[in-house]
């Protein structure tokens, strides 16, 4: 029970403790497991022990302190098939903001090493992703033998304490979700079902330890100062060589789904002196009807300058904003590329939001309703945090419209652009107390969804033309 509370992949129910540190019914002693750790090469300075005063869950833990150049060896006795299952899941404290923790796993037929983690001051759920390790060449997952942890760029001793070290297979369908959406998380990686696309679109982390969306994702191109940007891959290098990544879902409901995924590209060597660094982050937001919006934002601070940026696209989108944007020739089979052009970025920030249509023959309204979102007339509201910058209660980096309400009540009027709106999305934000109703003109809105922080987000249904008065209400 407290492993489930603390550790939410473990939601399924499949999974194997390979060591917890605590006391088992049969008699074993959670000291005991400490035997099965060691420090390679062996160093005069390192050691390990049992403690019972930091803990992540129950009473005991286990305090290492692993000199430079070492790793932690932990011997496995009980298990070594790992097949079926798709992370390796620790839980470990560390005083400091460190980029360069990093597992291999050791086994009859090879080892494997994954990317670099980041590891945060506190106690931190250290997931490694090994989904694919059944499939790896060199490496025999029915028999693994050693887990072994490193700071790859430590100059000098690390002290951090370990906690539940679990085999976990995550593999679950995710819900609640939009209707005629599928959802699902494998590993580390996320599996998206799209209304109006033929095949699933996958987040999965690459060998650099960098999130992207597959065939989806946008292309990312720098060029240093005074230069060009050449070429149509990605071009990161100026970022720097260093990268990390994490992925999180922030929010599933009948709704919408969204999830973030952020690379960040450390200068320093293994420990940061704050969260100062080059970071890009990507955030997706797709709703039941398949529209897909992406916010990115490029921040350089601490980095080295850029000169011109530009975001590529492989289909045809909706872009808010920007200097620049520019449809690139039709490529083969009449593919139409759109890309966004940034002038020179030097250690500044930029950001872009766009929106990708689902093809259902409707696309050019939902991409003018991005664009020209209409005009929105409260009668009794307040301005929401969220992109408001012009002014609409239109926020493009989430598709959606945004207001907050007042004194309980929030009513407005929305006035649809020439072409209307379909399915638009409203984004309330509270206080609210109690049951929360809407209705759109007298009727009645059946579904409303209530988020984590309290506000409200509901869709109109259908293809608004004309002008609509809109009301949410809570019970006091």
């Amino acid at each position: 029970m407290q492993q489930s509370h603390a550790y939410p992949e473990t939601i399924t129910g499949r999974f194997v403790s390979l060591a917890d540190f605590e006391d088992s019914p049969g008699g074993g002693r959670g000291a005991d497991q400490v035997k099965d750790f060691s420090i390679a090469p062996d160093a005069a300075d390192g050691w390990c022990k049992f403690v019972v005063n930091i803990t992540r869950t129950g009473a005991a833990a286990m305090e290492v302190h692993l000199p430079a150049g070492s790793e932690l060896a932990f011997s496995l006795r009980q298990m070594h098939n790992f097949t079926g299952y798709t992370l390796l899941s620790l839980a470990m404290y560390s005083q400091v903001l460190r980029d360069d923790l990093q597992v291999t796993l050791v086994s009859d037929g090879g080892s494997w090493t994954s990317p670099r983690a980041l590891v945060v001051p506190g106690w931190n759920n250290m997931l490694i992703d090994i989904q694919r390790l059944d499939a790896a060449v060199g490496f025999d997952i029915k028999a693994v033998r050693t887990i072994r942890l490193k700071f790859s760029d430590a100059t000098a001793a690390v002290d951090f304490n370990i906690d539940d070290i679990m085999a976990v297979d995550n593999r679950r369908q995710i819900a609640p979700r939009p209707a005629g959406m599928t959802a699902a998380k494998n590993g580390l990686d996320y599996v998206l079902g799209i209304p109006h696309l033929d095949k699933p679109v996958t987040i999965a982390q690459g060998a650099d330890g960098l999130w992207r969306m597959g065939t989806h994702q946008s292309i990312l191109q720098l060029a240093p100062p005074g230069g060009e940007i050449v070429g149509d891959g990605e071009a990161l290098d100026l970022l720097g060589q260093r990268r990390i990544a994490q992925v999180v879902l922030l929010e599933n409901n009948a709704v919408r789904l969204r999830l973030a995924y952020t690379w960040y590209f450390p200068s320093r060597k293994g420990e940061w002196a704050s969260l100062g660094v080059p970071r890009v982050l990507w955030e997706l937001t797709v709703y039941g009807d398949g529209r897909r919006v992406m916010h990115v934002e490029l921040n350089n601070a601490g980095g080295q300058e850029i000169g011109p940026v530009r975001l590529r696209l492989d289909s045809a989108g909706a872009w808010a904003g920007g200097p620049a944007s520019a449809i690139a020739p039709a490529g083969e089979g009449g593919a139409v590329e759109q890309e966004m052009k940034l002038a020179d970025l030097k250690s500044g920030a930029g950001r872009w939001d766009y929106l990708i249509a689902p093809p259902d023959g409707q696309e050019a309204i939902v991409q003018q309703a991005y664009l020209t979102p209409g005009r929105i007339r409260p009668r009794l509201a307040q301005d929401a945090p969220g992109d408001n910058s012009r002014g609409d209660h239109f926020d493009q980096s989430q598709g959606c419209y945004v207001l907050a309400a007042k004194d309980g009540n929030c009513r407005f009027t929305i006035e649809p652009p020439q072409a209307g709106l379909r399915n638009p999305v409203f984004h309330i934000i509270g206080p609210w107390q109690g049951k929360v109703t809407a209705n759109a003109d007298g009727r009645a809105i059946p579904d409303i969804v209530r988020l984590d922080d309290g506000s409200v987000l509901f869709v109109i249904e259908g293809l608004i033309q004309r002008a609509t008065d809109i009301e949410v209400s809570g019970t006091r």
